[in-house]
């Protein structure tokens, strides 16, 4: 019964963590654009403000996404449980 209720859980610990993941990013993003739009050998360079932007609402955005998915998953894993166990 035990390994019934963990195996019920591991799509909610997949999205969570995705969406934990996606927000760290998201926090970074400003420091993830400027890495990214760095031309190789360039001792100066711009990086604009919608690609700081993208790189941090975006990101942002899909951990949101998971997270709430991953309280619907466990929603409905919790009420299978309770419903073969009560």
């Amino acid at each position: 019964m035990k390994n019934n209720f963990l195996n019920s859980f591991k799509l909610f610990v997949v999205f969570f963590c995705l969406g934990i993941l996606a927000l760290i990013l998201g926090v970074n993003g400003e420091a993830v654009a400027i890495f990214i739009s760095r031309p190789s050998g360039a001792a100066s360079w711009t990086t604009s403000e919608s690609m700081m932007n993208g790189f941090m609402y975006i990101p942002t955005a899909i951990g949101v996404f998971f997270f709430v998915l991953a309280i619907i998953v466990f929603t409905i894993s919790f009420i299978k449980i309770q419903k073969v166990n009560g």
